[in-house]
């Protein structure tokens, strides 16, 4: 049977999109559906050990075959005895309905043997002269490869094609930075229309005028390494100017993943990865690590006295930038990053030259060159842990003693968190966990407070009293939080109780004053639009029976005591207690 033979007959079923074997992005298939009663496959030859995926309806097949008669045995067609491969566009119905089940099962390199029933293959009408009328037929089929092929968006208008596979398991997706490569010709491949070579690409942006929808949506599903080929309608592509359409061939040659690494996740650090690290470690905190700082440049100059220099460093000892330490956690030994810092004073970096920073920006260019596996937390012993944790907290408060608030912080959380639960811990070290973990949070809601964040140190504080109701020092800074938060009456409370467990407290007694101070002003204002309502209620006509009066006399001009102004005099709350609070921390 020549090339010709395979009747595009309308009862060919193609296969349904359920039977696809696309890689679904975790590096696994949807095997297609068991094949019918009425094919038989026996597998001659099987596939690579690397060869695991299957054509998908749409993709274009090549195969070789040989075809005979179940009867007799005589041989009525092989692309193998023309020496051409066989090629087709598998469930379009291009070919007898056997094959398009048949040859959707098969991997690249598989040969296989199907016995196909006269259903599945040219019924009661045959083939003449070559096959007769309910003729089983068995084929010899050999996958040779296949193209695979998409359309993009349903409508035909984009239809992509696979030239090359990719490797890894992520895909970019919108908002992603990219390097791609690009080149676009008419329609029939005869005239090229531009070639952008490679370049930098953030998905989603307008950078390639009117193919960047199809570009966009056809990067989504690529792989790093993938070259694909989309054949797009005018609608797609150049408009009327190339009214056929045009062919574009896209690369996707790197994948940038960008993280934003900053402490409050504000987007004022963030990382763009330019070359992949090694494995999935990470340098943890406490590991030793060798930092290059290759570059450092504002956008677009170099940052005048920047020195490039390797640092040895012991990753969140503060013994680098803020900037810098933020994103050696979250780098692979080998990876290299760049670095981009709009709040200048986290890069401030002497060690760099990098003293004053007087750009509005800093974008270093970054490289782990190594860093020491640190023991995972999980895995070490009760001791261990307990010394980690001591030697943590002591970082901690001598970052919070420099004035590196969100890194003491961090420290500081670690642990609490190491002990988040004691229960199995024998019992000497169960008590120094507890005596950490309460030090820390302790210590924790000195930085919240001082971050101006009371409702974190207020929760901070609780955890403290939870298990120490006659803890001091939290019930101090939960006073505070509640000042910050003008909570004047929990506020009162709380100074009450700490003047009670320590009547030699003068800061909280000054604290007391604030909050009745505060409490007094707020009975004022309460006061004051009690008063208004009163009035507003006296005015106007008598409303009729069964309508309310109107309360629209209150405007935003009513002589009221102006919030704003309030809020203003009851924030400063640490002038008479900082400097007491900064000795406690220290003190701990």
């Amino acid at each position: 049977m020549s090339d010709d033979e395979f009747p595009q007959d309308a009862d060919m079923g193609g296969l349904g999109d359920g039977e696809s074997d696309e890689d679904d992005g975790m590096g696994g298939y949807v095997p297609p559906e068991e094949l019918p009663e009425g094919i038989k496959k026996e597998v001659i030859t099987e596939a690579g050990p690397d060869s695991f995926r299957k054509p998908k309806k749409g993709d274009e097949v090549t195969v070789h075959y040989v075809g005979t008669l179940e009867s007799d045995g005589s041989e009525f067609d092989s692309s193998r005895g023309r020496d051409k491969p066989f090629v087709f566009t598998l469930g379009k119905g291009q070919v007898i309905k056997g094959w398009d089940l048949g040859v959707a099962t098969m991997k690249k390199g598989e040969v296989a043997k199907f016995t196909l029933a006269p259903e599945y293959a040219y019924g009661e009408s045959g083939s003449p002269p070559k096959i007769p009328a309910n003729a089983t037929l068995v084929f010899e089929v050999e996958l040779i490869s296949w193209a695979s092929k998409d359309d993009l968006f349903g409508d035909e208008g984009v239809i992509k094609t696979q030239l090359k596979e990719g490797s890894g398991w992520k895909s970019p997706k919108d908002g992603d930075e990219v390097m791609i490569s690009l080149k676009a010709t008419t329609a029939d491949g005869s005239t090229e229309i531009e070639d952008r070579g490679s370049f930098e690409y953030k998905l989603g942006s307008d950078a390639l005028g009117p193919l960047g929808k199809a570009c966009d949506k056809a990067l989504t599903g690529m792989k790093k390494g993938e070259e694909a080929s989309l054949k797009c309608s005018k609608e797609y592509s150049y408009g009327d100017k190339h009214a056929d359409g045009a062919v574009i061939t896209i690369a996707l040659l790197q994948i940038f993943e960008t993280k934003d690494v900053s402490f409050s996740k504000d987007k004022s650090m963030m990382k763009k990865q330019v070359k992949e690290g090694e494995g999935y470690d990470t340098a943890k905190d406490g590991a030793k690590a060798k930092l290059s700082i290759e570059a450092a440049t504002d956008g677009s100059s170099a940052l005048a006295g920047f020195s490039a220099q390797t640092l040895e460093i012991t990753v969140g000892n503060g013994e680098v930038c803020d900037a810098l330490e933020c994103a050696v956690c979250e780098m692979k030994k080998g990876e290299k990053a760049i670095l981009t810092v709009t709040t200048p004073a986290a890069a401030a970096e002497e060690k760099l030259g990098l003293k004053d920073v007087k750009a509005d920006r800093v974008v270093f260019t970054l490289e782990l060159i190594e860093f020491e596996k640190a023991q995972d937390t999980w895995n070490m012993s009760e001791e261990e842990k307990v010394g980690f944790a001591n030697s943590r907290k002591e970082v901690g408060s001598q970052l919070f003693k420099a004035g590196r608030l969100q890194m003491a912080l961090g420290r500081y959380k670690k642990v609490a968190d190491m002990f988040s639960y004691i229960d199995n811990f024998k019992e000497e070290n169960k008590v120094k966990a507890k005596a950490l973990k309460q030090a820390c949070d302790a210590n924790k809601a000195a930085v919240y407070l001082k971050l101006k964040d009371f409702t974190e140190a207020k929760n901070s504080c609780n955890a403290v009293l939870k298990e120490d109701t006659q803890n001091v020092k939290a019930v101090y800074r939960r006073a505070q939080a509640e000042l910050g938060l003008k909570n004047f009456l929990d506020c009162i409370k709380d100074c009450k109780k700490v003047v009670e467990l320590d009547p030699q407290n003068k800061e909280a007694r000054a604290l007391l004053k604030q909050a009745q101070a505060g409490q007094k002003e707020e009975d004022k204002k309460a006061k004051g639009l009690f008063a208004n309502m009163c009035k507003a209620l006296g005015k106007g006509p008598i409303p009729e029976p069964g309508k309310s009066a109107s309360l629209g006399n209150f405007s935003d001009d009513e002589e009221d005591a102006p919030m704003d102004v309030a809020e203003e005099k009851d924030v400063p709350m640490e002038d008479a207690a900082e400097e007491k609070q900064e000795e406690v921390a220290k003190e701990e």
